[in-house]
C-alpha cells in the first residue's frame, strides 16, 4: 500500500491489509496505536488487499463512503468525529467485498477536547423572538439539516482544501457560549477575520446545493463536495455563484459581509463531514492527496 506521508498528530490513519488471498483472513492496525481521536477530528481509513471489489463502512446510522485510490484494490475514507461526539469508544462497521463480504470492527476512542467557554450577559429582548422569527429559524434549520442525508457519492473534492479567505481566526471551532446563564449550541465552525466586499472562495471542487437568505447566518452557500463532505459559507454581502452550479477550487463564490445575525463583517466557515461537525482546519493539513481516486 502506497504510504500517505508524515500526518499531523490530531490526524490518524486506520489501516486494514488484507493477506495474499481475500478469502484469507484480514489484519487489523491502527497507527498510532493508541486508536485516539479529539472531539471534532478527522480519521483518514485505507483498505487494501488482494481480490477487494468494493468497501463500505458504518458509523451508528452513517455510511461513511470508501473511493479508490487509482491501485487495484486499495480503498480510502474520511470519517468525521463530531465535535459533541460522547468521549470514549467509537465503533465502525467495515465491510469488504471480494468473491464474498468481511465484516471487520474497527473500535476508535474519543478524546476529550477543551473548548473555549463564553459568558455573556445580554438583554431579554436581544434574545427572545416572536412566533413568526421562530417558526422561521425552525424551517431554516430543517431545510439545512436535510442536506446532509442528500450528498452525492460522486467524489468531486481533488487534494488539500484551501481556506476561503486569508483572515485569523476570531472565533473558534467549538467554542461554548453561555448567555444569561443558558448554554448554547456549540460553535461549529470558525469566524474568520475579512473586511467588507472581500471575496470568498471555494475551499474544493464541488456544487452548490444552498444558496439562501436565513435569519441567523445570512447570505448563505453550502457547497457539496462529495461522499458527506460539505463546506458552509456563512453572512455573506452577495453571491457569485449559482445554486446547482459547479465551481471550481479557488473560484469566488461570494464577497464576505454582516448580513444576519452579527455585529460586523467576517465569515464564518463551517465543515459537515458524514453529517458530522469537524474543525474545517481539519482540512487545510497536509494530508489531502491530488490522486485520491
Amino acid at each position: 500500500m502506497r504510504a500517505l506521508g508524515l500526518l499531523p498528530l490530531s490526524l490518524y490513519i486506520v489501516s486494514l491489509l488484507a493477506r495474499a488471498s481475500f478469502a484469507g483472513e484480514i489484519s487489523l492496525l491502527v497507527f498510532p496505536e493508541s486508536r485516539a481521536v479529539f472531539q471534532g477530528g478527522v480519521v483518514v481509513i485505507s483498505v487494501s488487499g488482494k481480490g477487494l471489489a468494493g468497501m463500505r463502512a458504518f458509523h451508528r446510522d452513517r455510511e461513511v463512503p470508501f473511493f479508490p485510490t487509482g491501485e487495484s484494490g486499495s480503498y480510502r475514507a474520511l470519517l468525521g468525529v463530531d465535535l459533541e461526539e460522547r468521549p470514549g469508544p467509537m465503533k465502525v462497521s467495515i465491510r469488504a467485498r471480494g468473491k464474498g463480504e468481511k465484516k471487520v470492527p474497527l473500535v476508535m476512542q474519543i478524546k476529550k477536547k477543551e473548548f473555549l467557554t463564553e459568558r455573556l450577559s445580554v438583554s431579554a429582548a436581544f434574545d427572545r423572538f416572536d412566533e413568526k422569527t421562530l417558526e422561521r429559524i425552525r424551517r431554516e434549520k430543517k431545510r439545512i439539516v436535510r442536506l446532509w442525508s442528500g450528498s452525492s457519492r460522486q467524489r468531486w473534492w481533488r487534494g488539500r482544501f484551501v481556506a476561503p479567505v486569508p483572515g485569523e481566526i476570531t472565533s473558534q471551532f467549538g467554542r461554548r457560549r453561555i448567555i444569561n446563564g443558558s448554554p448554547r449550541s456549540p460553535h461549529g465552525g470558525v469566524d474568520l477575520r475579512a473586511s467588507q466586499g472581500a471575496e470568498v472562495v471555494a475551499a474544493n471542487h464541488g456544487r452548490v446545493v444552498l444558496r439562501d437568505h436565513f435569519f441567523f447566518s445570512g447570505k448563505s452557500i453550502v457547497l457539496d463536495h462529495g461522499g458527506g463532505l460539505y463546506t458552509m459559507y456563512f453572512h455573506l454581502s452577495e453571491f457569485r455563484a449559482e445554486e446547482g452550479s459547479q465551481v471550481r477550487k479557488g473560484e469566488v463564490i461570494g464577497r464576505v459581509g454582516m448580513t444576519g445575525r452579527v455585529t460586523g463583517p467576517h465569515l464564518h466557515w463551517g465543515v459537515r463531514l458524514n453529517r458530522a461537525r469537524v474543525d474545517p482546519f481539519e482540512l487545510l493539513k497536509g494530508v489531502w492527496e491530488e490522486r485520491f481516486q
